[in-house]
């Protein structure tokens, strides 16, 4: 009972738990950017049919980015079910996607550069799907994932700006709310 007085005490108004879920918003889209540079930093790297391969083995390391569940999905599975397509989406993630729509005015940024990354993505997985040999393959791989690198990299670095600013002037950041 003292813990949750101690913690009603520290959260008393309605802008601090409005930061405090902005600001847990902002660490769990960080979180998913991160898993999302590495493995696309490590899908740049692929050059030959065993390595492609071995990134596939290792997808089920990064589970814990919705988008590369996804991803995930599309590659292991033959067919396309759209239940077990969205059943790649868990509570956490529709919270997440909630609070970009709460939020599109003050994050912009990262929402033009998440919906450039599914733009160029789309475009470099269905140029891959219609594509003639493996090494086709690897060079649109290699492009997609360039651009998602540079597009989450971009957003990465939007989002500790924006924390490190919340952070540091939050009166300020509060009764913007």
């Amino acid at each position: 009972m003292k813990i949750l007085r101690l913690i009603d005490q520290c959260i008393d108004s309605f802008e601090k738990r409005i930061f405090l879920f902005i600001f847990f918003l902002c660490l769990y889209w960080l979180w998913q950017n991160v898993w999302q540079l590495i493995l696309f930093g490590k899908l740049f790297f692929v050059t030959n049919y065993e390595s492609l391969f071995h990134i596939q083995s290792t997808l089920s390391m990064y589970q814990s980015s919705v988008f590369i569940r996804i991803l995930y999905y599309v590659i292991s599975n033959p067919t396309l079910n759209i239940f077990k397509l969205i059943s790649c989406i868990k509570l956490i993630d529709i919270l997440a996607i909630a609070g970009v729509i709460l939020l599109i005015k003050k994050f912009r940024i990262v929402v033009i550069f998440n919906g450039i990354k599914y733009v160029w993505g789309l475009f470099w997985v269905v140029k891959a799907l219609n594509s003639k040999s493996v090494y086709l393959v690897i060079s649109c791989l290699k492009w997609l994932s360039l651009g998602l690198f540079i597009s989450m990299l971009i957003v990465s670095i939007v989002l500790l700006y924006t924390l490190s600013k919340m952070i540091a002037n939050y009166d300020d950041f509060v009764h913007e709310l």
